[in-house]
């Protein structure tokens, strides 16, 4: 795998701030709505979270969730599997802590329940399309009359060694 899919995340997460986390629950995907706050140079995404919530319990008893990232407007689509842990590295914390994270932890730094979701991509599934909506809507449209396959934006698919 080449190197580039730090890069790669990292474009195509820039425009989308929220992703939809993914833990297993039982037989089922639970998913919930995080902020990241860090894209580190090894491609791992960093959230903050509580270790006490469900999803730091849920990643404990298993690990492999899926991270989706969503964005209409710039025809963005992103799905990546990956490994979940939750750390309390109180460095790290201090280099990302911010404003928006403070209204969901009031107390800030000096919260005993603050701990950092870090989340390692395996494999990375996306979709995007450059095109404005008007072309691309005509070249389904064309697709459509012609009985061919559109051929509208990128799709691609790295897996992270």
């Amino acid at each position: 795998m080449e190197r580039n899919y730090v890069e790669k995340i990292k474009e195509l997460v820039s425009r989308s701030r929220v992703g939809m986390l993914g833990t297993l629950e039982e037989s089922f995907t639970r998913f919930k709505p995080m902020s990241h706050v860090d894209i580190d140079h090894d491609g791992k995404i960093l959230f903050f979270t509580s270790k006490n919530s469900w999803k730091a319990t849920e990643i404990q008893h298993n690990p492999t969730v899926q991270l989706i990232y969503i964005n209409e407007s710039d025809s963005i689509y992103l799905r990546m599997d990956g490994m979940a842990y939750i750390t309390v590295d109180q460095q790290r914390m201090k280099e990302l802590f911010n404003s928006f994270v403070k209204a969901w932890f009031p107390d800030g730094l000096k919260d005993p329940s603050l701990a950092l979701l870090v989340f390692n991509p395996v494999e990375i599934e996306y979709w995007t399309n450059d095109d404005s909506k008007m072309l691309t809507y005509m070249k389904i449209l064309s697709a459509s009359v012609t009985g061919s396959q559109p051929s509208v934006g990128e799709h691609g698919k790295m897996t992270v060694h």
